[in-house]
């Protein structure tokens, strides 16, 4: 293993200050006879904490260039008034060279070239649309004043929810959710506390036959949560009609019993 004496260390901090890593490989090998890799050269110079002393943009370019130099003024003096789909034009036009927009984007990106332009309108600027304001009048499309869009919702409007098959109907309320004075709520229940005022806490509006579109008052009962789950749990809906209110009578006690059970079990947990 080849060790690096004083004289390699001077020979590459001399070279790096004027040559690439690749270079410098190259130099050192012819100088010293050695076999030494780019990356073996690249490792050492960072050990040894040897800099080239060159900033990034003054960094050596050693692969082929974009453009040669009488293109890169070229550039550097249009770019001021040409987009870069101009520029591939003119440059196509004046050097006989294709080269994509893209490829001129990224080559005054790289090479720090500056348009000037910002994209706003400079101070002093007259829109050339200025004292037109009021000029354009109605067409044939524009909504006259007072003009009620012919697909719109009157109050009582009804449709059916695709999630759970209640009827909805329109009303004339405020929808606290987006604050217009009209709202679509539940036709049963709506219809309900027309009759008997808001439905109490815990409470809900069921139908008596089990149809969801059979919205008539006298087919409306209110009935706790509880009454609801144990009707479900019944399959009160699908029962024949014979047999609903026996099965209503039986939900109603169960729910009773179960509520009294609870509050047994919680007196005999009571210290």
């Amino acid at each position: 293993m080849n060790r690096y004496t004083t004289q390699h260390i001077d020979f590459l901090r001399t070279a790096y200050l004027s040559m690439k890593v690749r270079d410098v490989a190259k130099a050192f090998n012819d100088r010293f006879g050695m076999s030494k890799t780019e990356s073996q050269i690249k490792a050492t110079l960072k050990n040894h904490k040897i800099k080239c002393g060159r900033k990034h943009k003054d960094r050596l370019i050693t692969r082929h260039r974009l453009f040669t130099e009488d293109q890169d003024q070229f550039i550097r003096e249009n770019y001021t008034t040409q987009g870069v789909k101009e520029l591939a034009l003119l440059l196509k036009h004046c050097f006989k060279i294709n080269k994509t927009p893209e490829q001129i984007k990224t080559y005054v990106q790289n090479h720090g070239i500056k348009s000037g332009r910002t994209g706003c309108f400079e101070k002093g600027n007259i829109p050339a649309n200025k004292g037109t304001k009021g000029l354009t009048g109605a067409n044939s499309g524009s909504f006259k004043k007072g003009n009620i869009p012919p697909n719109i919702k009157t109050i009582g409007t009804e449709r059916i929810c695709s999630k759970d098959g209640y009827i909805l109907i329109k009303v004339a309320e405020h929808d606290p959710y987006t604050g217009f004075p009209t709202r679509y709520r539940q036709k049963h229940v709506y219809i309900w506390e027309q009759a008997n005022g808001p439905v109490p806490k815990g409470m809900v509006v069921a139908f008596i036959d089990g149809d969801k579109t059979h919205c008539k008052l006298e087919n409306l009962m209110l009935i706790s949560r509880a009454e609801l789950l144990a009707l479900n749990q019944h399959g009160y809906k699908d029962m024949p009609d014979k047999l609903k209110p026996s099965v209503l009578a039986m939900s109603k006690l169960q729910v009773k019993t179960w509520q009294k059970e609870k509050k047994l079990n919680k007196k005999g947990m009571d210290p």
